[in-house]
């Protein structure tokens, strides 16, 4: 039972990233915040759930962050806290779960160096500022490198406070500034 769950989660996450290439217009700031804006009193319920559950499909947090940015101006400090909440599920789950799918073993075959490089780093005695530096450089994805701390067997707390420490400005700014950023980065 569990192998025909994990066929069916490769082929939603093969579907959606399709798609993703295929309809770019997809996932943009826009396309989510006008989605958020049809769903009228419930909005703000979907849009915990899709920060929160996005990670599981292996999508980016910036559009979504925007999104809430723009959807929710009234709120900044709520979508600062959706926002931080959906990261550290998403990172929680990448780093907890990494073999659900066979994750593990297309990223092991796919960037064997890569990976056995970013275990290393992992077990060094500066694993932890090389997550605060990868979590805030905001043109890499950090469920990566929550992933090989997973790996690693980097301690939760560990990774988990470092992640923090790198996305709590990019998420800052990106919801105190969200509409000027997204513009910007053309998100």
């Amino acid at each position: 039972m569990i192998k025909h769950l994990n066929t069916v989660w490769l082929i939603a996450v093969a579907g959606i990233l399709g798609m993703i290439v295929i309809y770019p217009e997809l996932l943009t700031r826009e396309s989510i915040s006008q989605l958020l804006s049809q769903m009228g009193s419930m909005a703000l319920t979907i849009y915990v759930l899709m920060s929160l559950t996005r990670a599981v499909l292996l999508i980016p947090c910036t559009p979504f962050i925007l999104a809430g940015a723009i959807s929710f101006p009234q709120w900044p400090f709520l979508v600062f806290t959706i926002s931080l909440a959906g990261v550290v599920v998403g990172a929680f789950l990448v780093y907890s779960f990494p073999s659900f799918g066979g994750y593990d073993r297309l990223l092991e075959e796919k960037y064997p160096e890569k990976i056995a490089n970013l275990k290393t780093k992992m077990q060094h005695k500066n694993a932890f500022w090389f997550v605060v530096g990868w979590s805030f450089f905001p043109l890499v994805p950090t469920d990566a490198v929550c992933y090989v701390a997973g790996v690693a067997k980097m301690p939760l707390r560990k990774m988990l406070a470092a992640l923090l420490m790198g996305e709590l400005p990019l998420v800052a700014v990106y919801v105190f500034l969200g509409a000027e950023i997204g513009e910007w980065f053309r998100i």
